[in-house]
């Protein structure tokens, strides 16, 4: 199944965004926000939803969904927000998911970009709390599992354990973050490559 409109809020909310700071935005920059999120969901719809009334307004409901989520998180709690969040956008990409069967982004590239998602942005959220600051971008641990990501579905293993090894070097001389990050993050970047590598073949 096509998830376009999943992946397009994911990179929109979460890709070079901290999620947890999109309450904290004044309104000038919440609008910058927004219009950033609008040309995302363009960038991932805009051959497939624009060419028709109904897609258009599919578009039309993607956007609102962002608008919504943007005021959920000032006024509920951040995982809340989320929760609904991913079920609305889950929920509208299947219920448009004809119209990106022929989509320029195929429906296993969008799959691909998903796993992406989840493997570095993904495993930041959750490790916002408590693991590291809710301040702390987390660029290398999102470095080390795209990383990981990309070789393993390439099937390049001994680049995978040349990453393993080359992470954990450059924390222990240089970065100073705690140690269950150390930990965690190649086991979940590993573990969670394999098992979206194994979800993959089983559905397409």
């Amino acid at each position: 199944m096509p998830l376009h409109l999943l992946v397009s809020y994911l990179v929109a909310d979460h890709a070079f965004v901290n999620s947890y700071k999109l309450k904290d935005l004044e309104k000038g920059n919440l609008w910058k926000h927004f219009i950033w999120a609008i040309l995302v969901f363009l960038a991932f719809s805009f051959d497939s939803l624009l060419m028709a009334p109904t897609g258009i307004l599919v578009f039309g409901l993607a956007i609102v969904g962002e608008f919504g989520t943007l005021y959920l998180r000032k006024v509920i709690p951040d995982d809340f927000a989320e929760i609904i969040a991913l079920g609305y956008f889950l929920l509208l990409s299947f219920l448009s998911k004809d119209f990106f069967e022929k989509s320029y982004i195929t429906p296993q590239f969008c799959w691909y970009l998903l796993g992406i998602l989840i493997v570095t942005v993904g495993v930041t959220y959750f490790f916002r709390k408590g693991i590291i600051s809710r301040a702390e971008k987390d660029s290398v641990g999102i470095s080390e599992r795209l990383a990981m990501y990309i070789f393993t579905f390439a099937g390049l293993f001994e680049w995978l354990a040349i990453v393993t090894l080359a992470g954990i070097l450059y924390r222990l001389f240089f970065a100073k973050t705690g140690k269950l990050e150390w930990l965690f993050s190649p086991i979940l970047g590993i573990g969670l490559s394999l098992t979206w590598l194994f979800i993959m073949k089983g559905v397409f």
